[in-house]
């Protein structure tokens, strides 16, 4: 896999466990929908600190397996404690490139959340993708559109437009396939694979606990050295410990409603060369 921009290191690593409480109800979705079940044997690309492989195992149950597998040794202790934690017995993860991976059979379900985005060869990340799965299997991926506006509100939050505008640009900047979303259909016919099934959505939010005030604050805080980099914003970090607070009270003083960045989901089925 591609290196990650916004690196592994420990706040890291927390500010995915959040974003991927955010992400869950549409990743949920997209596993139901594309048929994950009870007994299947999953692969997590790209597992991070292994939020979608635990989604995954309570959905396959004692008699499913899951394999994780990600560049990153520190995403990859992190899953395996927490997998160990929640006592989730049939997860393993693995310190592994996707293009090094292999197993002594295909899978019956390959997933990857935000993993296509950072490809900078979607055509060989799908052909490699499908190449793991069985015949009659599925290939389902969870991507995010980076376009304007990547995050909004109604009202206008003048605080909130600036962070979107600032993390779009660092993230358009320094993701190698950034498009990747809004072009799915393209990539999959490019790797000889059928048209996938498509749906969006949007996270969306406001009030005192969304979870849209600490995923945008952990989020600018990530991006923030490349911005810096970039020269669109000062070298001066304090108003950054403060950011979420600021955001939830101008939302809530505005009774803002949020709409976070769009969620694409893509699924396929892969049918034997007989069928």
């Amino acid at each position: 896999m591609n290196d990650y921009l916004l690196g592994h290191s420990p706040q890291e690593l927390e500010r995915l466990t959040l974003q991927a409480r955010a992400l869950q109800p549409t990743t949920a979705r997209l596993l139901s929908e594309s048929g994950l079940e009870k007994g299947m044997r999953v692969l997590d690309l790209g597992c991070g600190p292994g939020d979608v492989a635990i989604l995954a195992a309570t959905m396959v149950g004692t008699s499913g397996e899951i394999v994780g597998i990600d560049r990153s040794e520190e995403a990859v202790a992190l899953a395996t404690y927490r997998a160990s934690l929640s006592g989730l017995q049939q997860i393993r993860f693995q310190t592994c490139d996707i293009y090094d991976f292999s197993d002594k059979c295909p899978f019956d379900f390959v997933i990857g959340r935000y993993v296509m985005v950072h490809q900078a060869d979607p055509t060989a990340f799908l052909r490699k993708s499908a190449s793991l799965v069985r015949p009659g299997g599925v290939l389902a991926l969870h991507e995010v559109l980076l376009s304007e506006p990547l995050i909004e509100s109604s009202p206008k939050l003048p605080l909130l437009s600036d962070a979107a505008k600032w993390i779009l640009a660092a993230l358009q900047a320094g993701i190698p396939n950034h498009s990747c979303a809004e072009r799915m259909i393209e990539h999959f016919f490019e790797a000889g694979l059928p048209q996938p099934k498509l749906s969006c959505e949007r996270p969306t939010g406001g009030g005192e606990d969304s979870l849209l005030y600490g995923w945008t604050s952990e989020t600018l805080k990530s991006i923030f050295p490349h911005l810096i980099r970039m020269g669109l914003v000062s070298p001066k970090t304090e108003h950054l410990d403060t950011f979420e607070s600021r955001l939830r009270e101008q939302a809530l003083r505005a009774r803002a409603q949020i709409l976070g960045p769009t969620q694409i989901t893509a699924w396929v089925k892969l049918e034997s060369s007989d069928d």
